[in-house]
């Protein structure tokens, strides 16, 4: 009886065959092998082929979950960069490829920028009237529920940068958006570098901004330091608990981005009174802002 020779393990033997495939091009082949193989061991060294593959089959949207979870890995090597914006402008997500650039080396910012905006201008040559019709769209968010406004906010990737600028702006001072809508439009604006100042309306404030001067609204300073009261005063004892207020809380002070601070002057005692609302301590400035949270978060989550 001749001795029997084992097969590798399925893992290893789908990623040969899908690089195999992949370097024939036969893209529908490799993307089949190489999904089992990254079911099987679910690595950057499997996701990374297997975005090229998707990409040679133009279901840049199938990629985007790979790209997003090894992000830092896409962006550490030259041709890895290279595929990360080949994902993002054949989506196209324009938006999301102008906040990648600012992780780029510097050496390569010039190359990645230039690709850019040369896919837009592409665009906006082959698809102007589309990208028109979007945009007017977006400029009037005012009128529609906030259910509504968030569904098509979820387009605003699809807008070059000058024309994410342009339908962003009216609303950032428009009171009947939502504030989670205007935060995550200011957010873009920051995203794509824009370096002139803009109005923006927050809980009872009104002013002016840089959007790319500010940190982003998950790393605003007074929510840091909010987010860092409430773990250490609710503590070790209950970790759900704290988990649970940690994420809700973030999710609330989102909405008084870019003014957090000016909402919430004493972190401390914020933290405290947003734990326990019934103290005597608690001031009459964040009872009103108590309430005020909790009418935006009902609004933000009715499906009407």
């Amino acid at each position: 009886m001749g001795k029997i020779v084992p097969l590798p393990n399925s893992g290893s033997r789908h990623m040969s065959l899908g690089v195999s495939a992949l370097q024939k091009q036969n893209y529908a082949s490799a993307v089949a092998h190489l999904e089992k193989a990254y079911k099987e061991t679910p690595v950057f060294e499997v996701a990374r082929p297997l975005v090229k593959a998707l990409v040679g089959l133009h279901q840049s949207r199938e990629a985007l979950p790979y790209v997003s979870e090894y992000m830092e890995d896409f962006l550490a090597g030259d041709s890895t960069t290279k595929l990360l914006f080949e994902v993002l402008l054949d989506l196209p997500d324009y938006r999301f490829a102008w906040a990648v650039l600012h992780h780029v080396e510097a050496k390569n910012a010039a190359v990645f920028e230039q690709q850019i905006t040369a896919a837009e201008t592409a665009d906006l040559t082959a698809h102007g009237d589309e990208i028109a019709d979007l945009a007017r769209r977006l400029r009037h968010l005012g009128g529609l529920s906030a259910h509504e406004q968030e569904q098509l906010i979820q387009q605003l990737g699809r807008l070059p940068k000058a024309k994410i600028i342009e339908a962003a702006k009216p609303n950032l001072v428009d009171p009947d958006v939502h504030p989670a809508i205007r935060v995550s439009l200011l957010d873009a604006l920051t995203a794509v570098g824009e370096a002139t100042p803009v109005q923006v309306t927050s809980y009872q404030t009104t002013a002016e901004v840089i959007p790319s001067a500010l940190p982003g609204v998950m790393n605003d300073p007074t929510m840091l330091q909010v987010l860092n009261q409430i773990q250490l005063q609710v503590g070790l004892a209950d970790p759900e608990l704290m988990k649970a207020t940690v994420e809700t809380l973030r999710f609330e002070l989102g909405y008084l981005y870019p003014f957090i601070g000016e909402a919430v002057p004493d972190p401390k005692h914020f933290a405290a009174s947003y734990l326990n609302r019934d103290r005597p301590e608690v001031t009459a400035e964040e009872h009103a802002l108590f309430e005020w949270l909790g009418t935006q978060t009902q609004a933000l989550t009715a499906l009407s």
